[in-house]
This record gives C-alpha cells, sequence and structure tokens, in this order.
C-alpha cells in the first residue's frame, strides 16, 4: 500500500507540473453546469493575431475516454474534443461514476484549472461538471514567454485528481488524461 501512495502521489506532482505549464498561457474561464457529455460547437477558427488570419476547419468529434477506476469501483473520466487549434476554447467534461454498493460522500474533483465538490453519489449514479479551456496563439504565448515559444501537439491535460469519503475512509486517485490534435 506503502508504493502505490508513493507512485500516486509522483503521478499527481507529475500531472500538476504539466497542468502549472499549461496554466501559465491561459485565460481562466470556468462554468459550474451539468450536461450529459457531449459537446457541441463551431468548428471554424477565425483568429487575427499580428495581420495573420488563421482560418483553420477543425474536424469534429469528441473522445470516449472510459477513465481511470480505483479500487472501490468509482471511475472518473475526461473527456473533449479530438482535435482543436490555436485561439480555440473547448469544453471538456469531467464525470464521477459510483459503481460501488454504498453511496460516495464528499466527492471532490480538483486540477489546476477548477475545484468542483460533487457532493454525494449513490450506487450505480454519475454526476457531472463541464469548463471552458482556451488554447493560446503562439503570437500570445510569444507575447507572454519570448520568441521561440511554442504549443505543443497534441495538446495536453494531465486529468484531474478525485477524493471521497467511503465507510468513514478517504481515498484519491486520479482520472485519464486527455490529449488533443492540434489542426
Amino acid at each position: 500500500m506503502n508504493n502505490k501512495f508513493i507512485a500516486l502521489i509522483i503521478i499527481v506532482i507529475i500531472a500538476i507540473c504539466g497542468v502549472s505549464a499549461f496554466l501559465l498561457t491561459q485565460d481562466r474561464t470556468v462554468s459550474n453546469s451539468t450536461d450529459n457529455g457531449t459537446n457541441i460547437g463551431n468548428n471554424t477558427i477565425n483568429n487575427t493575431v499580428k495581420n495573420d488570419t488563421i482560418n483553420k476547419t477543425v474536424p469534429s468529434g469528441n473522445t470516449d475516454h472510459k477513465g481511470i477506476t480505483d479500487q472501490n469501483g468509482v471511475t472518473a473520466s475526461l473527456n473533449g474534443p479530438k482535435y482543436s487549434a490555436e485561439g480555440k476554447s473547448f469544453t471538456i467534461t469531467c464525470k464521477i461514476t459510483n459503481n460501488a454498493n454504498e453511496s460516495i460522500t464528499d466527492v471532490q474533483g480538483a486540477d489546476q484549472l477548477f475545484s468542483h465538490n460533487f457532493g454525494t453519489i449513490g450506487p450505480g449514479e454519475s454526476k457531472t461538471f463541464t469548463t471552458t479551456v482556451h488554447i493560446p496563439t503562439v503570437a500570445q504565448l510569444e507575447a507572454d514567454f519570448g520568441p521561440g515559444a511554442s504549443i505543443s501537439n497534441p495538446f495536453s491535460i494531465g486529468g484531474y485528481a478525485v477524493t471521497y469519503t467511503l465507510n468513514g475512509e478517504n481515498f484519491q486517485f486520479n482520472s485519464n488524461s486527455l490529449e488533443i490534435k492540434l489542426v
């Protein structure tokens, strides 16, 4: 059990470092809403930066990650678009499903972008949370970090941490990560 805890801590630290680097370039927009996990939106980007116009058609389609399931049967998934582009904002969906035989309480989901209280989730129940993420343009990155700054492709979101209580005992684990191909 000690080795699992140390491995979990290392994964959390790596995820925090990745998300921290990502967040240094973000405008933070958070919405507290629940949806069915679908993301429908405009797939064309028209963004003018330094008199250069980016007109890219972004292929549609969302990921369908089943998530990560912990030792108690609680599953956390992170889903969003398969494709995006510089300067585009998109929605990610965090979903927690309780496959255990008893309710889990004090359920929290958090990363560098958000912190959300899911409350209590009963056996067989799922709850979702959506938030908006913005991918900066190279020009925006260069304005903040200097010439040569770049955006990774695929664009990665390191997942989110889940904490909850079951039968008076506290548990924590991480969802899957998300990689979005930039066009």
